[in-house]
């Protein structure tokens, strides 16, 4: 994950530029007033800087949707925080699926889409065979095919369904913590584009 080399207006800091507006003097009984007028425009125009320089961000990154800040978090994530890189460990077949081959340590990662077609398949077996609760429905895909145990799986049956609870889980903790991703991102966008956002305290230079 290397460093992002910066170019252009990404590389500079923002310097506010603020322009003293007209007919604003300073006397005796009315330099507080102006000051915090002053300082209210030199934080305005720092929060303009911080919209437009988000615009080159996304160009950065080639987002046209100026909206679209989960991309835009989902880019800088992958390129500065570990967590979001791609583990290089070598891959092998195991249930008719390419896995990481890491049987030394934890169990193969599943991929999405094979979680979330767990996610389905449990939701739709609940729903036909009218039962509350996820691991009723498990037990019944358990016997299915496509959710048995593997012909290399060791464990027993009850292994096998809480490999299914887990990974059920799995995939419900993803979409929990997207939906708070994007509520946060979307409470961000509002902030930025609100003619009412408070800006925070700054200091001129």
């Amino acid at each position: 994950m290397g460093k992002h080399r910066w170019k252009g207006e990404l590389a500079k800091p923002i310097r506010p530029q603020v322009i003293r507006p007209r007919g604003l003097r300073v006397a005796a009984d009315t330099v507080s007033k102006a000051n915090n007028e002053m300082e209210a425009l030199y934080r305005q125009a720092i929060w303009k800087e911080y919209h437009r320089k988000l615009g080159l961000l996304m160009d950065e990154y080639g987002i046209t949707d100026k909206t679209d800040f989960f991309n835009l978090a989902l880019a800088l994530a992958i390129e500065h925080v570990p967590g979001f890189g791609i583990d290089p460990t070598p891959l092998r077949l195991e249930e008719g699926l390419v896995v990481q081959d890491n049987r030394e340590g934890r169990p193969p990662e599943w991929p999405f889409k094979r979680l979330n077609n767990l996610l389905s398949a449990v939701e739709e077996t609940k729903k036909k065979h009218s039962l509350s609760t996820d691991r009723e429905a498990l037990s019944v895909l358990a016997q299915r095919a496509e959710w048995s145990r593997p012909a290399n799986h060791r464990g027993s049956p009850e292994q096998r369904l809480k490999t299914l609870k887990n990974r059920l889980a799995e995939v419900r903790g993803f979409y929990s913590s997207a939906e708070k991703w994007l509520k946060m991102l979307e409470e961000a966008r509002l902030k930025v584009i609100s003619p009412k956002t408070q800006f925070p305290e700054t200091k001129p230079y």
